[in-house]
């Protein structure tokens, strides 16, 4: 089914484009980023790679009422040796009166501003303001805009591990000033490397809006499947930016999440490689900190830190970006993990788990074009 879903848009897009007048305009744009990694062991040992990438969009005009998109992320791969590709972006957008379907390869999220969220369409598809692969969708969403601050939107996508639909409702509006959201998900049963998944559903709400000069926001989700008693996840948190006369910024935000722990490695992705073979159920406190300076115009530094409060166990991420000029930038990233042995974030040290770094340091340069 998902084979023939690529193959149906792509032949579509084709026939909008040959409908357009080959006159029209076709704009490129993207970035090419290469960044050496450097992977620091438990026992010290550096290993180091250098990581490529290319993120290639065309800007294609629309027709009528319908938009097409494209968008195709490359990039080496050092577990294969090779290149490999990931396609964001592959689909038509047709604007109805009140509706709008959008058909293709599209990334979605229900993100609300927070460094984590335990209720999106797809869990981890956006950490610490990062998307992940798991925001590109084979799916078909319709949007319906209710008024200017309300709307429901239903998504039917194909995930490749499965032969079934994944569904997701979700109704938005805004509320004394606040944006409330009301969503529902149901993944289908996935046979993982021999292994069952059964239907996971869940339901999630979301709020976020301001308290003086606090910007607060919090999340609440309820997880089930068929036939089995169900548990819940919780976000609370905050931010404050403070803006002084020269014209630079400080930003703080602050979260607290609750969540049970064969939940956890979806959401923190690839913060989280391991060490979930023990006590399933177990709930797991984390206290999540981000302080970002804009130091000039051009330059800032970050520090973005998870704790885990079970064990004490902890991520540090220290950052730094500049701007070099219009389309060059300078990016430096790390992260360093602390705790004992089998914690959440600390060395793994059981059989057959994927064994974390004790740190990981990224230097590189981005060009936009």
């Amino acid at each position: 089914m998902k084979k023939y879903f690529s193959i149906t848009i792509l032949f579509l897009i084709l026939f909008l484009l040959g409908s357009i007048s080959i006159s029209a305009k076709v704009d490129i744009g993207g970035e090419l980023a290469a960044s050496l990694i450097s992977i620091i062991d438990n026992e010290g040992s550096i290993s180091a790679f250098l990581q490529e990438s290319l993120d290639l969009e065309l800007f294609l005009p629309a027709f009528n009422n319908t938009q097409a998109k494209f968008e195709i992320y490359l990039f080496n791969n050092p577990m294969s040796g090779g290149f490999d590709y990931l396609i964001k972006k592959l689909y038509l957008k047709h604007e109805f009166d009140k509706l709008y379907l959008t058909l293709g390869r599209q990334p979605i999220s229900w993100s609300f501003g927070s460094m984590l969220d335990p209720v999106d369409f797809t869990l981890g598809a956006m950490v610490m303001d990062e998307e992940t692969g798991g925001k590109y969708q084979d799916a078909i969403e319709a949007y319906v805009p209710l008024n200017w601050n309300s709307s429901v939107s239903l998504v039917a996508a194909f995930p490749e591990a499965s032969q079934d639909i994944k569904w997701g409702l979700r109704g938005r509006t805004m509320i004394g000033g606040y944006d409330l959201t009301l969503n529902y998900v149901r993944e289908p049963e996935i046979d993982f490397m021999g292994t069952i998944i059964p239907v996971n559903q869940r339901i999630g709400f979301t709020a976020k809006g301001d308290l003086g000069p606090l910007g607060v926001y919090g999340a609440l989700g309820y997880y089930f499947k068929d036939n089995d008693n169900g548990n819940l996840a919780y976000l609370i948190g905050g931010d404050y930016s403070y803006f002084f006369e020269a014209g630079n910024k400080i930003y703080f935000q602050l979260e607290y999440l609750s969540i049970k722990k064969n939940n956890l490695s979806s959401i923190l992705g690839s913060f989280f490689t391991g060490n979930v073979i023990n006590n399933l159920n177990e709930n797991i406190g984390l206290i999540l900190g981000m302080a970002n300076y804009e130091i000039d115009e051009f330059s800032q530094i970050s520090l973005m830190v998870i704790s885990s409060l079970n064990d004490g166990s902890i991520i540090v991420m220290p950052g730094y970006s500049s701007q070099l000029n219009n389309n060059l930038s300078f990016n430096l990233s790390t992260a360093i993990y602390f705790g004992k042995e089998d914690t959440i974030f600390g060395p793994n040290v059981s059989e057959g788990v994927q064994q974390r770094p004790k740190g990981i340091i990224s230097i590189g340069f981005t060009y936009s074009f």
